[in-house]
């Protein structure tokens, strides 16, 4: 079991571009962030919020439905306690907010780019500044991450390394949400959808992100259509099923029929492999 390094910090948007799954985070601290090896000096980082996938806001020029993306962010904003937010005209920026609010991280790593993947609490959750847990004594269903996910405006994303006891609570979760049409569970069309042009995706039909970022990729990449199942199979995502540690792909998960698309089991169930 992987120990959770615990850092009390401020979290900051004012100027910054965060969305539904990252913020940037402050330590009160700086020592703090020797837990994690090789973790440079700078103090203000971007979090990597764990197990979860908002709706892209501002992946690579395109957005997913911006309802929902930006109720994921304001989710967050709320349960961290920053106000008074302000957009940019874009609605990718935020020029201005209330922010330098308390709380914690609670992380036992980084991931490529040297974000900590990381759990977040609100500053009134009691929890030591510094202290080192190992993932059972972690209040989970007090954090974001949690809170996220249960009221249904993120996508979960598991891994094979995500520890069993995030597994079982955030999976539960999730599942609770999309039976009862939570959030963006009740529009969600990951498991059959017809897609026509990347105006289907940004603007009309919610999808997986995971799978919306494929689709973008291959939008920009190829003129016809018919190329997407060859596309899809080349991608060669590594993952498998909860409870069936046989290799699987995306691909191999999807029906693709001209420009409908299906994905065969529940997203809850997909765990991919950690790059």
């Amino acid at each position: 079991m992987t120990p959770l390094k615990i850092i009390k910090g401020t979290f900051h948007v004012k100027g910054y571009q965060p969305d539904g799954d990252s913020i940037r985070f402050r330590a009160d601290n700086e020592a703090h962030w020797d837990f994690f090896p090789n973790a440079g000096d700078e103090n203000k980082r971007q979090l990597r919020i764990e197990a979860i996938d908002a709706l892209e806001t501002h992946y690579e020029g395109y957005h997913q439905p911006m309802p929902f993306a930006i109720a994921a962010l304001e989710k967050l904003l709320t349960l961290i306690g920053i106000k008074n937010v302000k957009y940019s005209l874009s609605v990718t920026h935020i020029v201005d907010a209330d922010d330098a609010s308390p709380g914690f991280l609670a992380s036992a790593g980084m991931d490529r780019y040297k974000r900590p993947i990381s759990f977040l609490f609100p500053g009134e959750v009691p929890l030591t500044d510094g202290a080192v847990l190992d993932i059972n004594e972690l209040p989970l269903e007090k954090s974001v991450n949690y809170l996220l996910l249960r009221e249904g405006l993120v996508y979960p994303t598991f891994y094979t390394s995500t520890e069993p006891a995030v597994l079982d609570k955030f999976r539960t979760a999730t599942k609770r949400a999309r039976i009862a049409g939570r959030g963006l569970w009740a529009i969600d069309r990951t498991a059959d959808f017809t897609i026509w042009d990347t105006r289907t995706i940004q603007d009309s039909v919610m999808i997986l992100p995971k799978l919306f970022r494929r689709l973008v990729g291959f939008f920009d990449r190829y003129q016809d259509f018919k190329e997407l199942p060859a596309y899809m199979v080349r991608q060669q995502d590594d993952l498998q099923l909860v409870g069936n540690p046989m290799p699987r792909s995306l691909a191999s998960l999807m029906t693709i029929k001209g420009r409908r698309l299906k994905l065969k089991v529940n997203v809850e169930d997909i765990l991919f492999s950690p790059k």
